[in-house]
């Protein structure tokens, strides 16, 4: 068999047995009246659907059938519904149902030789595409279409491996095309997630005594969020005899400064109210002199009498006024400092150190505590820290601030790019451990919504190189035979070659190809292994086609 192959529009020569559609050539033509001349075959890569097209080489006005199989490139089905029409220069041969899943047939002559563009529409309701077939020769006679179906053909290239459409639908055959891609090297490292320094308090009791609520009332709560600074609560120490007796005798002396304070309020406002009354009988005896005055009844001594009054009652008012308003700021000051005294002397704040989520309450209200007892636990979720172990064999291969992905199998193998989050590398530790002969590399990451929790266990996949624009393929597309990495490229649409490949960095499904493949070409993924064991085993797939 042989075959005529390129990137897009493969032309192959297959035996003329699997076709069978031809005429014979007419009897007056020399050296062609019972000769067929070989198949051509055209295969084409659309969008969504592939079509490897056989017929034979068309003679004008011979009758010939194309064997149009259509598969659906996204799932690897042959088309099983719809229909296909095929254009060829002016004419339209259409074939409005399959002959059988993935095959049509449409047929017809054509009535003119030469050159024409060819194209073939599928409608269908797994994929509706134009496909075009590239120019399709019509030969003048049949001795013609002999003489290039003998001519000019290529031997099957080396390592060769024949794969029928019909076994290609039933593996549901899947193809990749080798195409440049941006490859980083990752080294896997074990890693764990913990809370960062400085980020968890304890607070205890400064000193023994019993626990008190805050002002508000309530204690905080698990899970509750304070901040720095915020008074979780307080102790109250016991006091001695003699403490109590001298605090008692203050609680008097301010009782007694209380009660004097109180009779000088009073004092006071009445000073302010009977100023207030003087004020107004003033301003109205002056108001009474004036009006007199402007119709001669009264005195300019009389006047001036009751305007020297009225300044005087103003500034009795202003100064009664003045001092009750001082009275108000000794009194606000000092009832102040009898606060302040207390909290100090007989309740001992609990103030929280950082800001965070309780995370553990030890007592209750009311019960006698400790000075070493742990009356919350505070954590600040905000960020945490990864801290992974690196062999010290791999160093060499680490760069000095490599980017990083985590992966998270507790979030079901969350992956989080450490730079992208706004997460930085913080260092690798200078001491390689004895016992593990690894190296400490630790990063931060921010945990605002709070999903990552100290103790989940991770992975930590560093950068340590990275190849722009190489040769890539996906991973299942190679098979290891006797422990050597191949890919089986299709050449033709029944025809593939199997490929030593020269592997390199692997990356997200995808590994670079070094040598053995070229951008553009196609080659098995899924259903890989099948073409595989019909390469090593053909017989074993079954008979060729039957049309």
């Amino acid at each position: 068999m042989k075959h005529r192959f390129a990137v897009i529009v493969i032309l192959s020569t297959l035996s003329a047995a699997l076709l069978g559609g031809c005429k014979p050539a007419q009897s007056g033509e020399s050296g062609a009246a019972h000769a067929d001349p070989e198949p051509t075959s055209v295969t084409v890569f659309g969008e969504r659907a592939l079509l490897f097209l056989e017929y034979p080489h068309l003679v004008r006005g011979v009758e010939a059938r194309f064997l149009a199989h259509l598969s659906v490139l996204v799932d690897g089905e042959p088309v099983r519904t719809g229909e296909v029409t095929l254009r060829i220069g002016s004419v339209a041969l259409v074939a409005q149902v399959p002959k059988r899943e993935g095959l049509f047939v449409p047929t017809g002559s054509l009535p003119a030789a030469g050159r024409f563009p060819g194209t073939l529409l599928v409608r269908s309701g797994q994929v509706e595409e134009t496909l075009d077939l590239g120019e399709i020769v019509v030969h003048e006679t049949a001795a013609e279409a002999l003489k290039a179906a003998t001519s000019g053909g290529e031997e099957d290239p080396p390592n060769a491996a024949p794969f029928l459409m019909e076994q290609q639908w039933k593996v549901k055959l899947l193809l990749a095309q080798a195409a440049p891609r941006t490859l980083i090297e990752r080294l896997s490292v074990p890693a764990q997630i913990v809370t960062p320094q400085g980020s968890e308090a304890v607070v205890s009791p400064p000193a023994a005594g019993r626990f008190l609520a805050p002002v508000s009332g309530e204690l905080p709560r698990v899970g509750d969020r304070v901040s720095a600074g915020q008074v979780l609560g307080f102790v109250e120490p016991p006091l001695a005899a003699s403490d109590m007796a001298q605090l008692r005798a203050l609680d008097l002396q301010y009782q007694s400064l209380d009660l004097e304070i109180d009779l000088k309020a009073l004092e006071v406002s009445r000073a302010l109210h009977e100023a207030r009354a003087r004020l107004a009988f003033a301003e109205k005896e002056n108001t009474r002199i004036a009006n007199l005055r402007a119709e001669g009844l009264s005195t300019v001594q009389q006047q001036d009498e009751a305007q020297q009054n009225l300044a005087v009652a103003k500034a009795d008012e202003f100064a009664s006024r003045s001092t009750r308003e001082s009275l108000e700021r000794l009194l606000a000051s000092r009832a102040n400092k009898v606060q302040d005294r207390e909290a100090k002397s007989v309740r001992l704040p609990l103030v929280a150190p950082i800001a965070g989520i309780v995370v553990d309450v030890g007592s209750v209200v009311g019960e006698s505590v400790h000075a070493a007892d742990e009356l919350f636990r505070l954590i600040d979720t905000g960020s945490v820290w990864i801290e992974g172990r690196i062999s010290e064999f791999d160093l060499p291969r680490v760069p000095s601030e490599p980017n990083a992905t985590l992966i998270v199998p507790a979030l079901g193998d969350r992956t989080l790019d450490v730079r992208h989050a706004a997460g930085r590398m913080l260092h690798i530790a200078p001491l390689v451990d004895a016992a593990t002969r690894t190296l400490l590399i630790r990063y931060e990451m921010p945990n605002s919504d709070g999903l990552l929790k100290a103790g989940m266990l991770t992975t930590l996949l560093l950068e340590t190189q990275t190849a722009s624009e190489v040769i890539a393929i996906p991973e299942d597309a190679v098979v290891l035979e006797q422990g050597l990495p191949v890919a089986y490229v299709m050449l033709a649409g029944e025809l593939f070659q199997k490929r030593e490949l020269e592997l390199g960095i692997q990356d997200g499904g995808y590994v670079e190809v070094r040598s053995g493949l070229r951008a553009g070409e196609r080659l098995a993924t899924r259903g890989a292994y099948a073409v595989k064991l019909a390469a090593l085993s053909p017989a074993s797939f079954g008979p060729g086609h039957a049309h």
